[in-house]
Order: structure tokens, then C-alpha cells, then sequence
């Protein structure tokens, strides 16, 4: 047989493996084709089979069956399964209310109670493969807060004590407490909690030096000129609680080798009060999305029960903690005076104010006037 025979039979070979391997993936693709999902029930008995598994008690089957009436409606009774994601956020920016359009706390809710549909819904072979409510949630609440924040439109939230201790006890993880018991109890910027070391807290005498305030940049002063923030009892406890947590914490990141992700940035013995996973410094973002997180449990905890307090713990920032220390002080009749040093304010001299009072009468009038919320 000669070459060019030989030549040919190859390229026919050559030519039937080809039509072999576009036949083998047709097939594939038809089998994948067939593997199609059952029919979904429809919406009716979907919505009941829903609240009959999962045994609500009235009052929490209530809220839920009006959150799902709604955005039935609003996508006109579409299969369930059919929804997207833009169904749902469309539901979510447009849903006009029965009355009136609701509150961004209230759509929050609706979509919270439409998502646990949606996750019962992916447990069963007709279900859809996502949750397109659980990523409307979070892209609706991502575009609003990202709008108040252009608008300049925050409402500033101002809590009473009995509200404040609901945010506390929906965080009892030793870092969570810490950081909002002792912004709320010293009035601490978010940037000036993220700035303090250890070595900045004196638990005996009950201060805190913060060597970083508002108008320093990245600077840390001296000792003797920080301004000296007042604690109480409750604070120094839920400190100490913190301290001993972020010691193992940090003891566990150096058993694993862990420089931190900066090279030359923190190491693991850092000695930043809120360190980051890595044990470096925290930036002031990240303390806002820890705070972010704290606020989210509140109000899931609450807005069953309590959907006025749910809204303000949706929009409860870290500076409002300072607004409630402020308001606090004020409500207890603390002096002007004294409440302008203890916040740090230009015209408020702590030195100047123990100069005048001495220190056990302003801390007298400090412990009289905060509130003690009762962890």
C-alpha cells in the first residue's frame, strides 16, 4: 500500500473518530436535556404545604403569609419556580403596599419571610436551584444603604437604654458585646474604636485613653493629652470578657504560623484592641460591617414582635451609638459641662473640668447620669 493509500485511510479514520466524538456529545447533551425537574405544584398548594410542614405559631405564620401575599400579587401569581432574581428586586423597589409603599425596614422583613419560602422550596427535587429572594435581599439592602449614604439622608437613631440592651442581647459573642457596650458607654467614634490599643485601657481606674481623636488623622498622641473616657462596672466586665476571647484568639493565629496579610503590617501578638482574622489593625469599614452584622441579628430577633424597633436597628449606625451616649447624658440631667469633656469636644477640657470639680465628682455625676442596661 502506498503512501498516499495509507495517507488516506488515516484522514477517513481521522474523520469517523471526529463524527464519533460531535455524536457521543449530542447524546450527552440530549441525556442532560431529558434530566429535566418534575412540574412544580402550583403556588396554592406550594404556600401550604409550606406553613403545614413548618407548624408556625399564628403569630409568626401571620406576618409571613402577608409577606408572600404581597409578592405574589406584585409578580402577578407567576410560578413560584420562575421567579428571578429581578422579579424579586422589582418586588422589592416597586411593591406599592396595600396603602402606602412600606417602610425599608418592612421590605427588608417581606423579603426575609419570602426567603425561608424559597429555601424550603430548594429542598424539594421541583425547586428551584436558587434563592433568587436571598440575593434580591441583599442587593436591595446594599442599594438603599449605599443611597442614604449619597443623600445625606440618615435619619440619626437615637435608642433608649431598655432598646439598646435588645441590640446587645442579639450579640453575646464576647467581641460583638464589647465593642457596642463601649461605644455606647464612652461615645467613641468608629475610627477612634478601631485606633485603640490594650495598653490604652485602664481597667482599675476605669478610663480609657483615646489617643486618636477627631482631627489627629493617623496620629497617636501622647498619653497625657488623650482624651480620657469614663467607663463604668458593666463596660470594664464585658472588656474583660473580650480580652481574655481575643487572647486565645490571637494565641491560635500564632500556633498557625500567621504574619499577617500585609508582610511587615501587625503580627499576631498585636496589640490593637479589635484586631482583624489576621491580627493586624481593623480599618474603620470593617468595624462598620461588623457593626452592620450586629444590627442585621437585632433585627432579625425583633421584627416579629417589635417592627418599629426592628427599623431602627436596621438603620442604627456606630456614630448613633455616640448619639445615644450623648442623649443619655442629657436625659439624666448630667451637666453640660461635664458631657462636653466627656465627648471630647473642643471647648470641653477634661483637665481643665477635673481642675474644677476634681475627678471623683465627675465620675460621680458620669456613673449617675449612664444608664446601667443590665446584661
Amino acid at each position: 500500500m502506498d503512501d498516499d493509500a495509507m495517507g488516506e485511510i488515516l484522514g477517513e479514520l481521522r474523520d469517523e473518530i471526529k463524527e464519533l466524538r460531535q455524536d457521543k456529545q449530542r447524546l450527552r447533551e440530549e441525556a442532560d436535556a431529558e434530566e429535566v425537574k418534575p412540574p412544580a405544584p402550583p403556588n396554592d398548594e406550594i404556600v401550604e404545604s409550606f406553613f403545614t410542614e413548618k407548624n408556625y405559631a399564628d403569630s409568626s405564620e401571620r406576618p409571613k403569609r402577608f409577606s408572600i401575599k404581597y409578592y405574589r400579587t406584585h409578580l402577578d401569581d407567576i410560578d413560584l419556580r420562575d421567579a428571578t432574581t429581578s422579579h424579586a428586586l422589582d418586588f422589592a423597589n416597586n411593591w406599592t403596599g396595600e396603602s402606602k409603599p412600606p417602610k425599608r425596614a418592612t421590605m427588608l422583613t417581606y423579603l426575609g419571610n419570602i426567603k425561608v419560602l424559597y429555601d424550603w422550596m430548594m429542598r424539594h427535587d421541583w425547586g428551584p436551584d436558587e434563592n433568587v429572594v436571598d440575593d434580591a435581599r441583599d442587593r436591595y439592602k446594599s442599594q438603599n444603604r449605599s443611597r442614604i449614604k449619597r443623600s445625606g439622608q440618615h435619619n440619626r437613631t437615637v435608642i433608649k437604654p431598655e432598646e439598646y440592651l435588645q441590640l446587645v442581647r442579639s450579640n453575646m459573642g464576647t467581641r460583638a458585646k464589647s465593642f457596642l457596650v463601649l461605644a455606647v458607654k464612652t461615645g467613641l467614634r468608629r475610627k477612634e474604636l478601631v485606633c485603640l490599643k490594650v495598653q490604652d485601657i485602664d481597667l482599675d481606674k476605669q478610663v480609657i485613653y483615646n489617643r486618636s481623636p477627631k482631627g489627629v488623622g493617623d496620629v497617636r498622641v501622647p498619653k497625657d493629652s488623650a482624651d480620657q473616657k469614663l467607663i463604668d462596672d458593666e463596660t470594664v466586665s464585658v472588656l474583660e470578657e473580650w480580652l481574655d476571647s481575643r487572647e486565645a484568639t490571637l494565641e491560635r493565629l500564632e500556633e498557625r504560623g500567621h504574619e499577617g496579610r500585609r508582610g511587615d503590617g501587625a503580627q499576631p501578638d498585636s496589640e490593637w484592641l479589635y484586631p482583624n482574622d489576621a491580627g493586624e489593625k481593623l480599618d474603620p469599614m470593617s468595624m462598620s460591617r461588623w457593626w452592620d452584622k450586629a444590627t442585621d441579628r437585632a433585627h432579625h430577633r425583633v421584627k416579629d414582635d417589635d417592627t418599629e424597633l426592628a427599623e431602627k436597628f436596621d438603620s442604627f449606625t456606630c456614630h448613633d451609638a455616640r448619639r445615644c451616649y450623648t442623649s443619655w447624658l442629657n436625659w439624666n440631667s448630667c451637666p453640660r459641662d461635664v458631657i462636653q469633656a466627656l465627648r471630647g469636644d473642643a471647648e470641653g477640657d477634661m483637665v481643665a473640668l477635673y481642675t474644677q470639680h476634681g475627678e471623683d465628682q465627675v465620675r460621680r455625676e458620669y456613673e449617675k447620669a449612664m444608664p446601667t442596661l443590665g446584661l
